[in-house]
């Protein structure tokens, strides 16, 4: 089985696609306001799958046609409405852009090539620019980021930081690149880059403590500490100043660098939980309550044998993501047989399955609203 992060791998490429509609939802109110948007995979191809019941559509679109990116694409970002899939060949990176809202598509093939002096570790976009994290010149283990234009030839760059170890995912927002890093002194650090200034901004040290951050419902900066005595701490995303800290009674298992499936609303904490393995699920959605220092964790179990009913097939989760717009859990999975056959549960925050699709691709990303 080959994955990429979130890539599910396949077998056979099948064409068309439908939904599943006889299951009545039990929650007519969630059901009748539910709309969505994820892209998936088959073997050959990307897709895009939008429904909305409010309209009574359901779009199926083939990004590889129209965007011409193949499902070995390198990453998938997304800023606001546009979704970015990244492309690297022959030593050059190729970028295709698509605007959720307007449909409008852009891609530049070969847009930046890779030289010795730098070397590439990670990229993020907006509209017009593309910033690229990277350590250099060769040979050398200080951080840099290059600020290139999408369609121009200028390009800038900045130092972030000297003697840097390992860098981990960034995050794009309120036109800043936070990006965390490990210094060769084993220090975990957190700064960011102004993209309208194209100047750095004031930076965090957490010691030899890994973390994981993301932004709040309020704007504000999350840390989320890995240590033996777990907590959540809340930053100024401005002037990155402390504001407060939670003690955590759980391991909440976030990765190192920007965390994409957490959304913390006032003082509850929705996320992947993750599995202590052996265990028959790797993650599944939960709720934590702040205050009360209380877990929810929805039951994966009973609703993945309610899709395997369903499809007649057995299933894996592949991705999932609550929906702060909606109060929705959104979760992908894909049959363990040769066919390429995917799905999707929607899901409350009470664990009912309010309604299940069926889908000709595996779906690996849920475009975010």
């Amino acid at each position: 089985m080959k994955l990429k992060n979130w890539i599910w791998p396949a077998a056979l490429l099948l064409l068309g696609g439908c939904s599943n509609d006889e299951n009545p939802a039990p929650n007519a109110t969630n059901a009748e306001a539910m709309a969505f948007t994820v892209i998936g995979e088959d073997l050959n191809r990307v897709f895009q799958f939008s429904y909305d019941s409010e309209t009574k559509s359901e779009i199926t679109i083939d990004l590889s046609q129209d965007l011409g990116v193949g499902p070995n694409y390198l990453t998938l970002r997304q800023t606001d409405d546009l979704l970015s899939f990244y492309s690297f060949s022959g030593g050059r990176f190729s970028i295709s852009l698509k605007e959720i809202t307007t449909g409008n598509t852009r891609v530049f093939d070969d847009f930046y090539t890779n030289t010795p002096e730098r070397s590439i570790t990670w990229g993020i976009n907006n509209a017009n620019k593309v910033f690229f994290g990277y350590f250099g010149p060769f040979g050398n283990s200080n951080l840099g980021l290059q600020d290139v234009e999408l369609e121009g030839p200028n390009s800038s760059d900045v130092v972030v930081e000297f003697n840097v170890g390992a860098t981990f995912d960034p995050l794009l927002y309120d036109n800043k690149v936070y990006m965390a890093f490990r210094d060769n002194l084993g220090n975990h650090k957190l700064t960011y880059y102004n993209v309208e200034t194209k100047s750095m901004g004031p930076s965090l040290s957490f010691g030899t403590t890994p973390f994981g951050f993301f932004i709040t419902g309020e704007g504000e900066l999350a840390i989320v500490k890995n240590e033996a005595n777990p907590s959540l701490e809340r930053y100024d995303a401005l002037d990155l100043s402390f504001l407060e800290s939670r003690t955590l009674n759980v391991a909440l298992g976030f990765s190192i660098g920007a965390v994409n499936d957490a959304v913390l609303i006032e003082n509850q904490l929705y996320f992947n939980f993750i599995y202590p393995q052996p265990s028959r699920f790797i993650k599944g959605p939960a709720i934590y309550d702040l205050d009360t220092q209380e877990i929810t964790l929805l039951d994966i179990g009973g609703l993945v044998n309610q899709a395997e009913a369903e499809v007649g097939k057995a299933i894996q989760i592949i991705s999932l993501i609550y929906d702060p717009t909606q109060s929705i859990f959104l979760i992908g999975y894909g049959t363990l047989e040769d066919e390429v056959e995917g799905g999707v549960l929607v899901v409350s925050e009470t664990g009912d399955l309010l309604k299940q699709f069926s889908l000709p691709f595996f779906p690996t990303y849920f475009v975010r609203n």
